[in-house]
C-alpha cells in the first residue's frame, strides 16, 4: 500500500467511533481499533420455495406471504489499521460502500472467504482481474479443494458447471496470493487463527469446505455466520429445514444446531450474509423449542433516543438512560409478583401522586416495544383504574425478554455508542461501573436516579405496545 494511502487509513480509522456514517445500508459494531461494518449488496426477500422441509403450518406462522426477509452481505473488519474483508458480495454496490466510508479497493489487505458460491465471490473479481490488488485471500482447504475439483465439477451436466467454472477463474486470478487453511470446531480446544485475532470456525454442509469466522474484539468475541441460514425468520425457530442451495442438506442441519446452541449458550454476537438489517445481534433459545434472534440496536436509534432523553428530562443520569431501554425490552413483568400486589402498589402511588407532571403516553426506548402511560390519565378519570390495572397486568405477558446475558451483551453495545457521543452527563463514568457491577452481579432493574426524581416527579406505569393500543389508545 502507498505511504499516502497508510496515512489515510489511519485518520480515517482515528475518527471512526464518532463520525462514522449509520446509514440504512450500513450497520456498523463497536468501534476501532477494533470494529466491524456490515456491508450490504442487497436487502430482499426470497421465495419460500428454497426452503426443504417445511410444513404448511410452519409457513402459515412464519412466512404467512409466502416471502422471507433476505439480504447480501460482506463484512468489513477493523483491526489496529488493517482491513480485513470478509466475502465480496456479488460486486454491484461493494466498491461504493467502501468509497463511502473513506476506502478504496487498494486498502483492503485480507479477503478471507467463507466458500465459493458466486454471491461471496463476485467482487473479487473487476474486467476478469483481482479487484484486490495487495489482498492475500484465506479460504478452506476443503472448500478449495472441492470447488477446484474437475471429478465434482463433471458429475454435473455442462450448463450447470458454472460455479465450478467462476470460482476456478477467480482463484486463478489471485495466483500465490491465496492461502489455504483447515478450519476448527467452534468448541474445539485449540482454535484455528487464520490472521491475528480471527479465527476459522468450520461449518460444513452448506457447501463441503463452509467456514465462518470468529473475531475477537477485545472484550468479547464475534461471529460472522456467513450462510448458517439463508431464510432465518423461519430457520431459527426450525433449524431442521434445509434449503436448496445446501450442496449437503443433512450435514447443513447439523452444522446449524450445533453453531446455534454454541452462539446461544455464549450470548456471542453474530452476522449472517443473508440476515435482513441491521444482520448483527444476539441469538437465545426460545422456551416453546428453536431460538430468537435479538437485533443489536443501531448507532443512529441509539444516538437518537439520548439525544431526545437528555433534551426533555434535563435531570438524566446514565440509570436513567439504562432503564429507559431496559423497559424497552422487559416490560413490567418483573415488578409484578402478582395481581393483588400490582393492584395495592398501585393505588398507594395514586394516593401519593398529588401534582400531574410530564406527558401522559410516550415510548420507551428506541424501539417503542412499551409505553410509559402517566398515572394523570387515572387521575383524570380519562381511563378507570380498573382498565389501566388489567393492561399493566396484561402487558407483562406480552413479548419475549432476552434472558440476561444478551441483554447485558446488548447494553454493553449502548453503552459504546453512548461512549462515542460524550454526553457530559453527571456522574457518568461512575454510574457506568455501578451499573456493571450490577449487571456482574446478576441484579438487572434499577430505579430512577435521585436527579431524576427530583426534578421531573415520574409516576407512570410501563404498558406494551399491543395492549395500549386495543385498550387505551382510543380513550385518551
Amino acid at each position: 500500500m502507498k505511504k499516502t494511502s497508510v496515512l489515510l487509513l489511519a485518520t480515517i480509522l482515528a475518527i471512526m467511533p464518532a463520525t462514522a456514517q449509520q446509514t440504512p445500508e450500513i450497520f456498523h459494531y463497536h468501534s476501532t481499533p477494533i470494529g466491524i461494518s456490515v456491508l450490504p449488496e442487497l436487502q430482499q426477500n426470497v421465495q419460500t420455495g428454497i426452503l426443504i422441509g417445511a410444513t404448511p403450518e410452519i409457513l402459515k406462522k412464519y412466512a404467512p406471504d409466502g416471502i422471507i426477509p433476505s439480504a447480501v452481505n460482506a463484512f468489513l473488519i477493523y483491526r489496529y489499521g488493517q482491513l480485513t474483508l470478509i466475502d465480496a458480495g456479488f460486486g454491484r454496490k461493494l466498491f461504493d460502500r467502501l468509497q463511502s466510508l473513506g476506502f478504496t479497493a487498494d486498502d483492503i489487505s485480507v479477503v478471507l472467504l467463507t466458500h465459493l458460491h458466486g454471491d461471496h465471490i463476485g467482487g473479487l473479481l473487476r474486467d476478469g482481474k483481482a479487484a484486490f490488488p495487495n489482498a492475500t485471500v484465506y479460504l478452506s482447504k476443503q472448500e478449495y479443494d472441492y470447488w477446484t475439483s474437475s471429478e465434482e465439477m463433471n458429475k454435473l451436466p455442462e450448463n450447470r458447471r458454472g460455479g465450478f467454472e467462476n470460482a476456478q477463474k477467480t482463484l486463478a486470478a489471485y495466483g500465490d496470493r491465496v492461502f489455504i487453511f483447515e478450519p476448527a470446531k467452534i468448541d474445539a480446544e485449540v482454535q484455528r487463527e487464520v490472521i491475528p485475532g480471527i479465527y476459522g470456525v468450520a461449518a460444513y454442509g452448506h457447501t463441503p469446505g463452509h467456514t465462518l469466522y470468529k473475531i475477537d474484539l477485545g472484550t468479547e468475541e464475534f461471529l460472522v455466520w456467513a450462510d448458517l441460514t439463508h431464510a432465518t425468520a423461519v430457520q431459527l425457530p426450525h433449524p431442521e429445514i434445509a434449503v436448496t442451495y445446501d450442496v449437503h442438506p443433512e450435514q447443513a442441519v447439523a452444522t446449524r444446531k450445533e453453531i446455534l446452541a454454541y452462539v446461544a449458550k455464549n450470548a456471542l454476537p453474530v452476522a449472517g450474509s443473508h440476515m435482513a438489517f441491521p444482520s448483527a445481534g444476539w441469538i437465545f433459545e426460545n422456551k416453546q423449542g428453536g431460538y430468537i434472534f435479538q437485533p443489536a440496536l443501531t448507532p443512529e436509534a441509539v444516538k437518537k433516543t439520548v439525544s431526545e432523553q437528555l433534551q426533555k428530562y434535563p435531570g438524566t443520569r446514565l440509570q436513567d438512560i439504562y432503564k429507559n431501554f431496559f423497559q424497552d425490552y422487559f416490560g413490567p413483568g418483573h415488578i409484578i409478583p402478582d395481581a393483588a400486589t400490582a393492584k395495592n402498589y398501585l393505588q398507594q402511588e395514586l394516593d401519593a401522586y398529588t401534582e400531574p407532571a410530564g406527558v401522559a403516553v410516550e415510548p420507551t426506548g428506541s424501539e417503542g416495544n412499551f409505553y410509559r402511560i402517566n398515572l394523570s390519565v387515572v387521575k383524570e378519570k380519562k381511563i378507570s383504574f380498573k382498565l389501566f390495572l388489567d393492561a399493566f397486568i396484561e402487558s407483562a405477558h406480552d413479548g419475549i425478554a432476552p434472558p440476561p446475558a444478551v441483554w447485558t451483551a446488548q447494553w454493553n453495545h449502548i453503552v459504546r455508542i453512548i461512549d462515542d457521543m460524550q454526553p457530559g452527563i453527571p456522574d457518568y463514568e461512575a454510574d457506568k461501573k455501578r451499573l456493571n457491577d450490577l449487571l456482574a452481579e446478576g441484579k438487572y432493574a434499577v430505579h430512577h436516579s435521585d436527579a431524576y426524581e427530583e426534578q421531573h416527579k415520574p409516576h407512570y406505569r410501563i404498558i406494551s405496545k399491543s395492549v395500549f393500543e386495543k385498550k387505551l389508545k382510543n380513550r385518551l
